[in-house]
Order: C-alpha cells, then sequence, then structure tokens
C-alpha cells in the first residue's frame, strides 16, 4: 500500500500500481480471440447513458474513491455532477481511448496518468467555453473511439440492480443516439453499425476480487461494522440479570443479528438463499440439525427460551448463534454458554459435555484453516479434519465441516472457480444432535463454529527444480470472543458460600478481592477482569459474568511471578495450558505458603 496519501483513514492519493492493476483485469476480458469477446468496453457516464448503473460501477472500480455516494475527495463537494460525469471510456485490449472536459482533467489524471497507450480527448478552458463547440468534439471523439471496432461490450447493469439486457435501451442513451447525426456523427444507428453485447456478469468477476483498495475498506468499513454487531449483541445480554436471562427469547436474542441483516438487504439485492448466510440464534435442544436447516431469520421464535429449551422441558445450557454482514462476505458463528463449564467443576454434566465438544470444534476449524492455507484443497482439509478431532466417541456423521468462498456481495462461489483464489473464504464446523448422556433418544442439541479468513500462497521454485509453496493466513474474525458464558439464577451460590465460611474447600483466605485481569493459553480464551483471591490450598476467580472460578493447587505445577509488574503465570499440571494473571495490588508473600514451586 506504499504511495497511497491517506486523509482521515481515507484514500485521498492514488496508488498507480492498483490503478494500473485493475485496468488491466479489466482489459483481460478481451484478450480471448473469437466473436464472444469484443473489441472494446464502452462506459459512457452521467446523462449521456441516462445514468447507467452498470457504467457508474465500472467507474467507480477503475477511479476509486472519486464516484459514488462515498466521494473521497472534499473538493468534489461543491463540483457540478454533470462536469465530472462528462466522460467516456473506451477501453481496448492493448490501449484506452478516455473523453473528459478540462474542468474534470485534473481529478482524473491522478488515475489514467499511468495506463499504457492512453488516447485522450480533452479541449482547452477556452475552446470548452462554446458549448455547441463542445458538444461537437464529444460526439466526433466518439466516433473516433470506435471507428476500428466491430463488437462493442457494455457494463449494462450493476451488481445491485441486475437487467435483462435490450440493446434498444442502449439505443436510447443520448451519445449513441447523436452518433446517427449526419456530418458530425457516424452516419447510422449505432446498433446497426455495431453489435452490441453485455459484459456485465464478466465484470462482476473482476470487481469481487480483492486488491489493496478493497481489502483496505473489507477491513476499515465492514470488518468494524460487523464488529458493532457482536459488541450490540454482548451489551444487550450483559443488560439481562442472572433471573430475566432466563426469560430470554431466540428473538430478543437475535435482534442485533436479524436488524443488521435486513437493513442490509434492503439495498443489496442479494439472491443467493443459502441456509449459511443468514444470522441466527438458537437455544439448547432447539438447535437440532432439523431446527438449523428450517431456520428463517424472518421469522425468530418467541416461545422458545432459555428456560424451557433444555432436556427435557429444562432451561438450556448453551446458545448457538451466527452474524452475517449483508453486503459482504463476512461471517462467523459461535457456541455460548447458560452456567459453570469450567474445570475445576461447580455445575451440572451438559454444559460442562458441550464446553468440551465445543473446545474439540474450535481447535478442528483452526487446524482445518492453517491446512487449507497450505494445500488450497478442502476436500484433503475436510478428511484429515474429521480423522483427527477429538469428537471420536460420536458418529462422524454428525460432524459437518466445510470450506466456502464468499464473494464481495456475500454469494458462496465454488471453490473450483477461479475467482474463489481473490475472495474471503469461511471454514466451518457443525456437530449436530449431540446424544444426552442420561437420557437415551434424547438429544441435547448442536454446537458450531465459524471464522472468516484470508489466504495466501506463493510457489517457489528452488535451483533444484522442486517447487514448495510459501503459505500464510490472517482470521479475520478473530476479535469475536469464541467463549462466553452467563450465569442463571442457580449458579450464583458458590462465591457467597465461601465468604460465609471460614474454613473452606480453599482452606484459609490469605487476601482480601484484588482486582485482576486473567488470560489463559487456550484459543477459546480471551482477557477478563475480575476479583481474585488466594487461599491456603488454591485460589478463587470471581468474574460478574462468569461466576465463581475454583483453582486448587493440586492443579498447579509452577508459578512464575514477575515484579514490579505484578504478573503471575500458573502452569497447570497434565495438560499444556497456563495461566496469565496481572494483579493491581498484591502481596509477594502469600506466594510463600503455597507448595508449588515459585520462580
Amino acid at each position: 500500500m506504499a504511495g497511497i496519501r491517506r486523509v482521515n483513514g481515507k484514500f485521498s492519493g492514488i496508488n498507480a500500481a492498483v490503478s494500473c492493476c485493475r485496468l488491466r483485469q479489466v482489459q483481460s476480458l478481451l484478450c480471448d480471440a473469437g466473436t464472444a469477446t469484443p473489441d472494446g468496453i464502452l462506459c459512457s457516464l452521467g446523462i449521456d447513458s441516462r445514468y447507467n448503473d452498470g457504467c457508474t460501477e465500472l467507474a467507480k472500480y477503475l477511479f476509486y474513491g472519486l464516484y459514488g455516494r462515498n466521494q473521497l475527495n472534499v473538493e468534489l463537494d461543491e463540483f457540478p455532477e454533470e462536469m465530472l460525469d462528462d466522460v467516456i471510456l473506451l477501453i481496448k485490449a492493448e490501449c484506452v481511448h478516455l473523453y473528459c472536459n478540462p474542468l474534470n482533467y485534473s481529478y482524473l489524471l491522478p488515475y489514467v496518468s499511468h495506463w499504457r497507450n492512453l488516447h485522450l480527448y480533452c479541449m482547452t478552458e477556452a475552446e470548452y467555453e462554446d458549448e455547441e463547440a463542445a458538444e461537437e468534439f464529444k460526439i466526433s471523439s466518439f466516433v473516433t473511439m470506435v471507428q476500428d471496432c466491430y463488437r462493442i461490450g457494455v457494463p449494462y447493469s450493476s451488481q445491485g440492480h441486475i437487467q435483462k439486457f435490450d440493446m434498444f435501451m442502449v439505443e436510447k442513451w443520448p451519445l449513441i443516439q447523436a452518433f446517427a447525426l449526419e456530418g458530425i456523427g457516424g452516419g447510422s444507428f449505432f446498433t446497426i453499425k455495431y453489435k452490441l453485447m453485455d459484459m456485465s456478469e464478466k465484470l462482476w468477476q473482476v470487481y469481487n476480487r480483492l486488491d489493496p483498495v478493497s481489502l483496505d475498506s473489507l477491513l476499515s468499513e465492514d470488518l468494524v461494522s460487523f464488529e458493532k454487531q457482536w459488541s450490540g449483541f454482548f451489551s444487550s445480554m450483559d443488560l439481562e440479570n442472572h433471573l430475566s436471562i432466563l426469560e430470554l427469547s431466540e428473538a430478543q436474542a437475535g435482534e442485533a443479528f436479524r436488524t443488521y441483516y435486513c437493513h442490509g438487504l434492503i439495498s443489496s439485492n442479494i439472491t443467493d438463499k443459502s441456509k449459511s448466510r443468514q444470522p441466527f440464534v438458537l437455544f439448547g435442544k432447539h438447535s437440532s440439525l432439523a431446527d438449523l436447516e428450517s431456520y428463517s431469520f424472518n421469522f425468530p421464535s418467541e416461545s422458545h427460551q432459555v428456560r424451557n429449551t433444555g432436556p427435557q422441558g429444562s432451561s438450556a445450557s448453551h446458545m448457538v448463534l451466527q452474524c452475517v454482514s449483508p453486503k459482504g462476505p463476512l461471517a462467523c458463528s459461535r457456541t455460548y454458554f447458560f452456567g459453570t463449564t469450567h474445570t475445576p467443576y461447580l455445575g451440572n454434566l451438559f454444559p460442562r459435555l458441550m464446553s468440551q465438544i465445543y473446545s474439540a470444534t474450535v481447535q478442528a476449524v483452526l487446524s482445518g484453516i492453517k491446512c487449507y492455507s497450505c494445500t488450497s484443497s478442502a476436500t484433503k482439509v475436510r478428511k484429515k479434519i474429521l480423522s483427527g478431532t477429538g469428537l471420536c466417541f460420536l458418529q462422524m456423521s454428525k460432524c459437518e465441516f466445510s470450506i466456502k468462498a464468499v464473494n464481495k456481495q456475500g454469494r458462496i462461489i465454488p471453490l473450483t472457480d477461479e475467482e474463489s483464489h481473490y475472495v474471503v473464504k469461511t471454514a466451518s464446523m457443525t456437530v449436530h444432535d449431540i446424544p444426552d448422556p442420561h437420557q437415551d433418544g434424547w438429544d441435547l442439541g448442536s454446537v458450531v463454529f465459524s471464522e472468516s479468513f484470508l489466504e495466501s500462497s506463493i510457489n517457489i521454485q528452488q535451483k533444484d527444480g522442486t517447487v514448495s509453496s510459501d503459505s500464510c493466513y490472517t482470521i479475520l474474525t478473530t476479535t469475536v470472543p469464541r467463549y462466553a458464558c452467563w450465569l442463571v439464577c442457580v449458579r450464583l451460590k458458590t462465591y457467597f458460600i465461601l465468604q460465609r465460611e471460614e474454613d473452606t474447600c480453599l482452606g484459609t483466605a490469605l487476601t482480601v478481592a484484588d482486582a485482576a485481569y486473567v488470560f489463559s493459553s487456550s484459543q477459546l480464551s480471551t482477557p477478563e477482569e475480575g476479583k481474585i483471591i488466594f487461599f491456603s490450598e488454591g485460589l478463587l476467580f470471581i468474574h460478574s459474568q462468569y461466576g465463581s472460578i475454583t483453582l486448587s493447587k493440586d492443579h498447579i505445577n509452577t508459578i512464575k511471578f514477575y515484579d514490579p509488574v505484578c504478573i503471575l503465570i500458573i502452569y497447570l499440571n497434565s495438560c499444556k495450558l497456563y495461566i496469565v494473571l496481572h494483579i493491581i495490588s498484591f502481596h509477594f508473600c502469600i506466594l510463600c505458603s503455597y507448595r508449588a514451586p515459585v520462580v
């Protein structure tokens, strides 16, 4: 992205490499021989094409930031629109013809100055003052542009407004009608002399390829908006107290995702009805495979609540949820929990079982993304993941893993298509209809997890002739918490019992409750703020959302203390996990009572 100047986080300068690259992408459509390939692509803006959406879309692509509602140049605010739109482009395989006026010339120049074989048609300011002469110059320039052509392509439709191609509607464009004028025009009807071809769909494939400009827009605009929806979801959940959360319905919990998606669809005109590309929130056993497949975001359930979607009508222990960008490629799904799921463990079996399955699902998806970035084969990844997950006690038919390519319009395209190499991917896994270990024939529901990611690989030929691949990937939705849980009223008593008893299962309290930040090496973990209390036989972490988490000394292998920043790293027995504590006010002397080695 070097060479691009930015103002308020937006592009104010032009990257010549990106501008030329976008032009070459369009010109590549003209390189194939045969009657199906036009000699050039015509793009006329403004009144000359009756404000054709397809032409405007091509102009936005080539002159990014100059056209459209989100113009980046503040100097254009008072610039007459008809002057800026006074542009005619004819793109050929080896050259470009451009008509413009002396007023918009300086705005177009940074984009086109590096274009190869550019034929520029522009009057001087003094010449342009004669309106009749200016119109005649425009028409004669257009006639000169197309004189060597026989087949001419037109970007007739935009992705947001698909229309059936009608060459007689093109014939009504003022520019095309002026072509028939005697003397200054071509002297005959344009559609008789030239064969018109619709290039819309081929151009859409070009537009949907990610490049530095569209990637910047994805990260600085689309991803920010997407993350705000998750923040809104967590804010609404945090407003629920431990009693009212039982009354929470699926419709209430998913309102933020549903509103975001529905409002975006109004202007996107997306026709893809794939079930995997819609938002949902489902509780407990109501997240079965049948429920996931039949769900419609237009009809969320008010009757399915936390209190009645668990086994045999009890309260739910988990929920599955997905947020989808309505006009872009971003999507991710999560499984969150009601009640405690940690070890050492204070709740019933169901949350813990589902949490363990979910943890294995997360590991599988993250491993799948890494593997795909190296192999680019979804089939190999799927086979490896399903044979290597920690879900061997379940039937593999209950596990579904997939990687899908999604273009900038939010449409799924086959991984076998060439265009799939240039778009965002979504890796997802569902473990559905998990059996109830206590009741034959009953299911606990499903767990889901997915991430949107970008991958890139380069084949490198070594001196000995062998070819190796250098690859990398970036998970775009990694900031969305992979784990969360909310306590319900029946699970609030642990800390209060520990407070009242002088001698507890953790022994005698050595400190008061100190503010602390806790972070685990688990891939499910995010930094959390709470209170930490050290006891003679362990420690207790108290979190407003997760409740009380106990850690006995029997589970501790080694403790490392870093002073003066008050950082504790606690390494656990029988696993590779460690816990990092940043304690606001802390006394080193309490560590002396611990049998675990202190480094």
